[in-house]
């Protein structure tokens, strides 16, 4: 990896298929998404995809959504995000949250959730290192165990 030059892209949903590829290749099978949640994430509005690649290869992945509240304001959840373990603890994971939240920045949004599992593994941590706070214990939340919601306040233009 000392000749990577990593970079991310927002991309198309037409991508869905590698982002598909990508997550059986991050997480243990029960963590991936389905083939019917992909198809539900391409048909909405609200999912944007991202892709981090190091020299045109695709070595993570993230999808972000963005709701509309009914007082017109908006909030930006990171939907799922993984690297390859190969990358972790490079600076990529940053790299791609970063380029997801500025992306939800520009898009107006007041804050960004997200819901990860609780106390195992480093993404608990490596949210709470990139500004996210805990709101809330949700218990039985994935079927492999209990999660916690967390949130981060954003600056707007």
């Amino acid at each position: 990896m000392s000749d990577s030059k990593l970079t991310v892209i927002k991309t198309s949903k037409n991508n869905s298929g590698q982002i598909y590829d990508l997550e059986g290749r991050i997480f243990k099978v029960n963590e991936c998404f389905s083939q019917s949640q992909l198809r539900y994430l391409k048909s909405s509005p609200s999912a944007s995809f991202f892709l981090l690649c190091d020299n045109g290869s695709s070595v993570g992945f993230g999808v972000a959504l963005r709701d509309k509240f009914g007082n017109g304001k908006y909030k930006g959840r990171i939907y799922s995000i993984g690297v390859l373990p190969a990358y972790r603890s490079t600076g990529a994971g940053k790299l791609l949250l970063d380029a997801m939240e500025e992306y939800l920045i520009k898009s107006h949004v007041s804050f960004i959730v997200l819901e990860t599992l609780k106390g195992k593994g480093g993404a608990e941590s490596f949210f709470a290192k990139n500004g996210y706070l805990e709101s809330k214990f949700l218990p039985d939340y994935y079927p492999y165990g209990d999660a916690v919601r967390m949130r981060k306040a954003v600056a707007t233009g």
